[in-house]
């Protein structure tokens, strides 16, 4: 190439360079104008230059604005340029695109490809492919195929020190582990271990307190009702103080109360669902409260005091009165 080529060259990538940053910041169709027109000028260029990298950012590009079978044209046409290269940003690019065009079961097999040609020297992307694929074999009816992907992402994630994601990969693993209903009890019961487990590394009292939360109740779910019982009283322990909402504090609170319950330890489960039903009182959401002064009522019948169960179960019931209520004057309004 002589100089005047090399110029071309370098003036166009230095477009790309430019687009690509205009497209980070979201300025959608200014990124889409500098790569058509990179893209334009690349045209010139010697038989020996390619066009790949200005097919790829046109098609990401177009893909961006919403023109998605544009975008997916520029794409697929790029890969034809060079079948044999490793292309795991192209893969990645060409599932969304049929991801938005709602054709899932291309998205998946496209998002396999990424995965594939990312490998374990590139785990954050490897990661987040992951998770596309399982949230999209989830979507195709295949929640064991969602469960096996969520936990491959776990240890990309990992690998990344990702931490708070690793877990919540692995909750979501068990999720659909319980749901597809092809995974043992014992199965399913490690995962929560190991997910309780990274928990430990998470510094975000929030986030923490909800993944000590759904582990739990997934345990319970398993009848787990002693390991359970664990998560939801250190979430409690570790979700204390201002930083911590009341609804979220009020609903573990309802949890560890109903876990007792479920374990017979009706003494011990009082002062927690008292305390939920102060919190949702103080909230005026009077449905959970409701739900709480039920389970207050129902640990007073099993110790046989029956008076103040009834009393407990009336108060239930006014609540759930006055949502009816409530529900019944808003369907009398015009619906938007």
């Amino acid at each position: 190439m002589n100089s005047s080529g090399e110029t071309e060259a370098t003036a166009i990538l230095a477009r790309i360079k430019t687009g690509s940053q205009v497209l980070a910041d979201d300025h959608h169709e200014t990124a889409l104008s500098i790569f058509k027109k990179a893209y334009l000028l690349s045209l010139k260029l010697s038989e020996g230059q390619t066009q790949k990298p200005y097919l790829f950012n046109l098609g990401a590009a177009y893909i961006a604005v919403g023109k998605t079978k544009k975008g997916l044209k520029c794409l697929m046409k790029c890969k034809l340029k060079e079948p044999e290269g490793r292309d795991a940003d192209m893969y990645f690019n060409i599932a969304i695109a049929y991801e938005e065009m709602k054709e899932y079961s291309k998205a998946v097999r496209f998002y396999e490809k990424t995965v594939n040609d990312y490998g374990a020297h590139q785990a954050d992307n490897t990661a987040d492919a992951l998770i596309k694929l399982a949230y999209y074999s989830v979507n195709l009816e295949d929640p064991a195929s969602g469960a096996h992907s969520f936990r491959l992402a776990r240890q990309s994630y990992q690998q990344a020190g990702r931490w708070d994601y690793a877990a919540m990969a692995l909750r979501e693993c068990a999720s659909y582990m319980i749901q597809s209903q092809r995974f043992s009890k014992a199965e399913v019961q490690q995962v929560l271990k190991e997910c309780h487990q990274i928990c430990k590394a998470i510094t975000h009292s929030s986030l923490k307190g909800k993944l000590l939360n759904d582990i739990g109740l997934h345990s319970a779910e398993l009848k787990s009702f002693s390991q359970a019982e664990g998560c939801f009283t250190e979430a409690l322990g570790s979700c204390s103080g201002m930083s911590f909402s009341i609804g979220k504090r009020a609903v573990l609170l309802q949890n560890t109360g109903a876990i007792h319950n479920a374990m017979n330890q009706y003494k011990t489960s009082l002062k927690y669902h008292a305390e939920a039903a102060d919190m949702y009182g103080a909230l005026e959401e009077r449905k959970a409260q409701g739900e709480s002064l039920c389970n207050l009522a129902y640990a007073y019948s099993q110790m046989k005091n029956y008076k103040t169960a009834a009393f407990y179960y009336q108060e239930a019931l006014q609540a759930f009165k006055e949502v009816g209520k409530r529900l019944s004057k808003d369907l009398t309004k015009p619906q938007s």
